[in-house]
């Protein structure tokens, strides 16, 4: 059975140049976020190359999974169709309209800032309905993975930091309207809190938002999660671990979830773009394997997303996102093609 979801579209069109997200980027201020799967209808030739989110990286840690014969194509699921429904389900009736007219403003792509075209959304939305397949592989055999996604500053009324479409919680709703899951823990460990995540579930009980992430960046007005744990620039990958370990687990035996949704970012990496924290390659694997193991022990079904990863070269980012595919695949024991 597939696990993994993709589909060439998440990695078109290049979003076009934004002073903004280049200023955050000299300063290390941070600004982003993530959103694809990957689907062969969408790939758009761009020519914009100045913008530091590079959704290329997304077919560029495919390729590498590929090429070492961790997937093959025909293990590979294709992202759900999204729905005014579905959108509905998390975004207002003025967002869920621009997302599928494609209509967009000069203020709607400011505040996302990247130029919001047509393209661009339907590779948003495309990174969505990798999600919501992702949710429906896990709750099916206990795991899916979107090899993109994570969308987490996206709000109800509109796009931020890069995300249009709040895939997480729009699979997480998703699966508690028409799958039956009554509880979902969204576990966020992208350097940036998921602001916008919080903000579509504040108050709501079902759904538990844990975020770790940098203290000092992006968003600048932070939100309440359920959980946040807010670490100080330059923390490295072993307090960073003692951290997660201190309050991921007791969290997970609290809420007792039917789903983990969880966001991967490779963006905690030391020498990331748009972060200041400092963890190796190697700790980060060990943070994905972690999560996932916590997540096997309890039997809780895991759906994995990419998120943020902002390095010089897209090649590196796509790197760190494909270990972490890699270490997921093997810590459930998902044997390789032959």
């Amino acid at each position: 059975m597939a696990v993994l979801v993709f589909s060439p579209g998440y990695s078109a069109p290049l979003p076009g140049r934004n002073r903004a997200a280049l200023s955050a980027v000299g300063a290390r201020a941070g600004r982003h976020s993530a959103r694809h799967l990957w689907s062969r209808r969408l790939v758009v030739p761009s020519s914009a190359t100045g913008h530091v989110f590079r959704p290329d990286k997304f077919r560029l840690a495919f390729d590498i999974l590929l090429k070492k014969g961790v997937v093959s194509r025909g293990d590979v699921a294709a992202p759900s169709k999204i729905s005014k429904r579905d959108l509905l389900l998390v975004h207002t009736p003025a967002w869920t309209r621009k997302c599928l007219s494609g209509r967009f403003t000069a203020a709607d792509s400011a505040r996302a800032e990247m130029k919001i075209t047509r393209a661009v959304i339907k590779s948003h939305l495309l990174h969505a309905g990798g999600t919501v397949k992702a949710v429906e592989l896990a709750l099916e055999g206990g795991l899916g993975i979107n090899c993109g996604g994570g969308s987490h500053h996206a709000r109800a009324e509109g796009g931020a930091g890069f995300c249009l479409v709040n895939d997480l919680a729009l699979a997480a709703r998703k699966a508690q309207k028409e799958r039956g899951v009554k509880k979902v823990m969204i576990v966020d460990l992208d350097v940036h809190q998921g602001d916008g995540t919080a903000a579509v579930f504040k108050g709501v009980q079902p759904v538990f938002t844990f975020s770790m992430h940098q203290s000092d960046i992006y968003p600048a007005k932070k939100e309440v999660s359920s959980l946040d744990m807010d670490l100080p620039r330059g923390t490295g990958g072993a307090a960073y671990l003692r951290a997660l370990r201190r309050s991921l687990p007791s969290a997970l035996d609290r809420f007792k979830p039917g789903l983990v949704i969880y966001l991967a970012g490779a963006d905690v990496c030391r020498g990331d773009l748009l972060g200041g924290l400092a963890l190796s390659s190697e700790e980060l694997r060990r943070r994905d394997a972690y999560v996932a193991g916590l997540c096997r022990e309890r039997k809780i079904p895991l759906a994995v997303t990419l998120g943020g990863g902002y390095r010089k070269k897209a090649a590196d980012t796509a790197r760190l996102h494909a270990a972490t595919i890699r270490v997921v695949l093997d810590l459930h024991k998902i044997k390789k093609p032959a």
